[in-house]
């Protein structure tokens, strides 16, 4: 949203115009939580005046931050002990990010050469055992010592190689079924990649809560969430949870959203 802070009237001299600014005012990013046990978290907000000479612009580290000093405090001082939030996270890029050290192919080069990140641990299963592989080489290894693997080690490792692998698909689009046809392909399908946690996840989980991610969305402004009166957000929740009923014993759309 924009400031608006600029004057509206002013005196010039006769046969001058005034210099009126380009924009709309400073830019104001505001990132706040609505709870459906008591409103509007007003301890949660976090207000950032945008720009590059102010305070920057709004990342998944300054969210993150929120996270962890603000909304996660908020949630638990407004509720006593044993309660669990359940987090509703507007999926912008940010938000969605990764940690540095995530199991995510679009990180990983096919062979050794070139930068990659070091990843942490994976896993697979052989023979039924759940087996764990460093994704870094050993300090004692004779050529890549303490140096992250590639995509085709990984994979050599796993006994999921096969000779001639391309990194990426060759053709101008994979088929929709495809698991087999690149090397990037057949490691993201692994449990270990498609169980990767995004950093927000990781950080609410870690301290007892849970995270949904919704589909990307504009807040209003600060006036907007004040106005919305918890029973309202009670109303409006109790709704959901009829139509999310009707839809799983199998009722259709008008007679669910009738209700």
């Amino acid at each position: 949203m924009q400031a608006n802070d600029g004057l509206k009237a002013g005196w010039v001299l006769e046969g001058e115009q005034p210099l009126k600014k380009k924009g709309p005012g400073r830019g104001l990013h505001q990132s706040d939580v609505i709870c459906s046990t008591v409103g509007w978290l007003l301890e949660a907000s976090q207000t950032l005046k945008y720009g590059k000479n102010y305070d920057g612009y709004w990342t998944g580290e300054l969210f993150i931050k929120q996270l962890v000093e603000k909304i996660i405090p908020a949630f638990e001082n407004a509720h006593s002990l044993g309660y669990q939030a359940l987090i509703m996270v507007d999926n912008s890029q940010g938000h969605s990010a990764y940690p540095v050290d995530a199991l995510h192919v679009s990180e990983m080069n096919l062979r050794p050469g070139g930068k990659q990140c070091c990843l942490c641990n994976g896993w697979f299963i052989h023979d039924g055992q759940r087996v764990t592989q460093p994704m870094i080489f050993s300090p004692d290894h004779p050529k890549f010592p303490d140096a992250p693997k590639r995509i085709k080690q990984v994979l050599e490792e796993r006994g999921l190689w096969q000779v001639g692998m391309h990194l990426e698909c060759a053709k101008p689009k994979c088929l929709v079924d495809a698991t087999s046809c690149f090397a990037k392909c057949v490691l993201g399908l692994q449990p270990d990649f498609t169980e990767q946690k995004s950093l927000v996840q990781e950080v609410i989980e870690a301290v007892g809560h849970m995270c949904i991610f919704l589909s990307k969305f504009y807040y209003n402004l600060l006036k907007a969430l004040a106005s919305v009166d918890v029973k309202t957000i009670w109303q409006w929740e109790h709704q959901m949870i009829q139509w999310m009923d009707a839809y799983r014993e199998g009722k259709g759309i008008a007679p669910s959203q009738s209700l």
